[in-house]
């Protein structure tokens, strides 16, 4: 009789546990998607922050589109961003897409790591 109860609990353990599998599977994609975006804002704020600034131009040019939920571009369409952030045979550039866009990995693992804790 204790084995049975014993199966009675485990089969009540695992169908919780398959419950709260399935909510979870069902919350992750939104999850990513909301740590995704949190941290294309995060990297938009750091290369405006990091932008050479003689007019604001360039700093103010640069914005984040979303193409899909899981699909961001952020960039700028003043035609010099390039020779800013990579310099040219005359004058060196002033790198502030590449370092904010380094930032971004830890950034995106907290923040998805902080939405998974809470999924369920």
């Amino acid at each position: 009789q204790k084995t049975d109860e014993r199966s009675i609990e485990a089969n009540g353990i695992m169908a919780k546990l398959v419950s709260r599998l399935n909510i979870i599977s069902d919350q992750a994609p939104e999850a990513v998607s909301v740590a995704l975006h949190d941290t294309a804002n995060f990297v938009l704020t750091l290369i405006r922050l990091y932008a050479p600034v003689d007019t604001g131009w360039l700093r103010a040019s640069y914005e984040k589109q979303s193409l899909a939920q899981l699909h961001i571009i952020i960039g700028s369409a003043v035609f010099y961003s390039i020779f800013q952030e990579y310099g040219t045979s005359r004058q060196s550039g002033t790198p502030h897409v590449t370092p904010a866009f380094h930032q971004a990995e830890p950034f995106f693992k907290q923040a998805l790591a902080m939405r998974v804790k809470n999924l369920g």
